[in-house]
């Protein structure tokens, strides 16, 4: 790598594969039954793929760090991610590997309830020394994704991110879900050298349990659990769907509802929502014009099927934003059960 390569906002790092996404999913019964199903369609999948691609698309210079295979599946996401603009000079290929894939079945009668099915291939091959200290020195902010399918990486993850921090960038972590159901992975080691953690509620109190919490209590309160592990001046975002996005702060709690949407498929809408919140932050725009960039990009990805063809541009995700409303709560574990205010901030 030559060192007088242009820097970059952001270092994506993680998991890479296709999604193979069939909708209007019935029952299955197998038997040897052949139903008839929605649209199936292949896409860029994953969430660090995802993330990467809502991260260029809205204009933030992005270099994705994963391995894959010498496969038509890696074939298909390097072209991919390369026309949205994503920088893959990063991406390692394994000789004779095999790519990884996930199969997402959406049901028929609810289109936000999915089924993923994925064929894990080189995940495990990536390494933490995938991401040297010269290429951490190009960019601003390291962004780590799906930390608990990366088994060869995990245990020297928390001292990559603490070296990020030494050299001066800012981190984010989303976890995802643990296909073991552990959450642990050495990643309570890692949340002191994390500024922002994004969770669902299923990952926000599997994290906690992992990193030492009693499990007494509601998502908010395993969010304020984890707050209290995370680097200084950090941050919980947790996702939660319909409902919007919540951030969690040491002084405060602010939350973004969803607008109405008719929604197609919501597969990565998660991630694109960690895009904008990463976007806006590299802005430098403040928490709670993020969170509303945040939910806006994720409410706009759920416009067609898959996780990225549908992911908004900055103008987009603005314009939507304007019009959502960030609700400030007191520094409580439970922030939807007392008073809240409208947050001066959405006059931005």
């Amino acid at each position: 790598m030559s060192a007088d390569r242009p820097g970059v906002d952001i270092l994506v790092m993680g998991e890479i594969n296709p999604d193979i996404v069939v909708t209007g999913v019935p029952p299955l019964s197998f038997g040897q039954r052949e139903d008839v199903t929605g649209p199936t369609s292949m896409t860029i999948g994953s969430s660090v793929a995802i993330s990467a691609s809502g991260l260029a698309r809205l204009g933030t210079a992005t270099a994705l760090v994963g391995v894959i295979g010498d496969d038509a599946f890696g074939d298909f996401m390097l072209a991919s991610l390369q026309r949205r603009g994503v920088d893959v000079s990063l991406v390692r290929t394994v000789p004779g590997g095999r790519t990884g894939s996930s199969v997402i079945l959406v049901r028929r009668d609810d289109a936000n309830d999915r089924q993923i099915l994925t064929d894990a291939g080189v995940m495990g091959d990536l390494r933490a020394a995938d991401l040297s200290a010269s290429e951490l020195r190009r960019a601003r902010h390291l962004h780590i994704g799906s930390w608990f399918l990366h088994s060869g990486a995990v245990q020297d993850l928390p001292a990559l991110l603490a070296e990020a921090r030494r050299l001066g960038l800012s981190t984010s972590v989303d976890p995802n879900d643990d296909p073991a159901q552990r959450w642990d992975s050495h990643l309570p080691s890692a949340l002191p050298h994390v500024e922002t953690l994004f969770c669902n509620e299923a990952e926000a109190h599997g994290v906690a349990r992992a990193a030492g919490w009693d499990g007494a209590g509601s998502r908010h309160r395993a969010a304020r659990y984890l707050l209290r592990r995370l680097a200084p001046g950090g941050s919980v975002v947790l996702k939660c769907g319909a409902e919007g996005a919540f951030a969690h702060t040491a002084n405060e709690t602010l939350h973004v509802a969803a607008p109405a949407a008719e929604v197609v498929d919501t597969v990565g809408a998660g991630d694109s929502l960690a895009a904008g919140f990463l976007s806006a932050r590299l802005e430098g725009r403040d928490l709670s014009e993020a969170l509303r960039v945040g939910v806006a990009s994720g409410t706009l990805s759920t416009r067609r099927s898959g996780g990225v063809e549908a992911q908004p541009t900055a103008d987009e995700a603005h314009a939507l934003a304007r019009g959502l409303t960030c609700l400030a709560h007191l520094n409580a574990d439970e922030p939807l059960t007392g008073s809240s205010t409208n947050d001066p901030r959405n006059a931005q």
